[in-house]
């Protein structure tokens, strides 16, 4: 038979299967708009600007005149406190540099930094009129004001493993002893090499359909730019359906194990290292790498997230390559392993 014709095919038989279309492509895309609907309230809201009061007379007023998200009015103390409880204004800058604020949140902790700024500037006898206000006060760290993003990129690793269960119900279709197909294919010529890798490339074809349309997905309805570098975001994802089919491969050769059976494990193998890797937000993902930092150091899809997170929003290369040559390395082991033992393994009775 034809290659091509053989990996279309392939194609066909699993495009017809709904089970497979949709935990293939329709589950991965309620799983990421339950994420949007219930962490969009994560997300780091934009400064845009901040009211302040200021004693009258205050030396800090003209200073705050010059910060370009502050914007001061000179009042009272006891005007203040009623702005203050109407929410009107952030905080109430006394005479003496003290900052008062009805509650604590990030506009009032932006405000703190400032006045912080401006007070250790007068300590070195700077006017106020040479004040360099060009620090940026509100850099922060993407991993604390959008935790949802580490959810989003170890959704993305999730589904880039999906292609273990292609290649572990072509192992399994083709052992004599667990199914009839199995054992018309071990008494038939046709080359083993040739099947895998055809059923290979239609796995991968279908893994990689999936993640595309997740990412597609994402970058039109969710607000964060999440894949600042998307040929290199591909790359990595490439990478991790390979390795799936890796996985998948060495779960197919388990013995006299049922096919329906060996479905329940990768899917708590996949659900366990993508809970590790940030699944759940990224708290879960601190207290593994702080207790027990191993555990993450052989998940290839702690791998795939970091690798992802680095690339997008810390424009950090660095583990880049070494990643995808860990993700290849498994899927080559994996192979040679399933060609040996499919080719040495002979049956009484089949």
């Amino acid at each position: 038979m034809n290659f091509l014709r053989l990996i279309y095919y392939l194609l066909v038989i699993n495009f017809k299967d709904f089970g497979f279309i949709f935990w293939t492509i329709g589950y991965p895309l309620v799983l990421v708009t339950i994420f949007m609907a219930t962490t969009s309230n994560l997300a780091g809201d934009d400064l845009e600007e901040i009211k302040v009061g200021a004693a009258e007379d205050s030396e800090y007023f003209e200073a705050l005149k010059q910060v370009e998200f502050i914007t001061v009015n000179e009042m009272t103390v006891s005007e203040a406190r009623t702005s203050l409880s109407e929410e009107n204004i952030t905080g109430y800058i006394n005479k003496d540099g003290t900052l008062i604020v009805e509650e604590n949140g990030f506009e009032a902790s932006i405000l703190e930094s400032v006045i912080n700024q401006i007070q250790q500037t007068y300590t070195l006898g700077i006017p106020p009129e040479n004040f360099n206000f060009d620090v940026d006060f509100i850099e922060t760290n993407e991993m604390e004001t959008e935790p949802q993003v580490v959810m989003y990129y170890s959704t993305v690793a999730m589904i880039s493993l999906y292609t273990v269960f292609t290649s572990m119900e072509l192992i399994s279709s083709m052992r004599p002893n667990l199914s009839t197909m199995g054992a018309r294919f071990s008494a038939s010529p046709f080359s083993k090499t040739k099947y895998i890798l055809a059923s290979s490339i239609a796995g991968l074809f279908l893994g990689l359909l999936s993640n595309g349309l997740v990412i597609g997905y994402l970058m039109i309805f969710n607000d964060s730019v999440l894949f600042n570098h998307l040929p290199a975001t591909l790359g990595i994802i490439v990478a991790g359906n390979i390795a799936g089919l890796g996985l998948g491969f060495i779960i197919g050769l388990t013995p006299r194990v049922n096919i329906n059976v060996k479905s329940i494990v990768p899917v708590v193998f996949i659900v366990g290292l993508a809970f590790l890797a940030g699944l759940m937000g990224p708290g879960v993902r601190t207290v593994v790498n702080r207790e027990l930092p191993f555990i993450n150091q052989l998940n290839p899809l702690a791998h795939v997230t970091d690798t992802i997170y680095r690339v997008n929003l810390m424009d950090n290369f660095d583990s880049y390559w070494t990643t995808i040559a860990f993700l290849i390395g498994i899927t080559v082991v994996s192979f040679f392993i399933t060609l040996i033992a499919l080719r040495r393994k002979q049956y009484d009775h089949i």
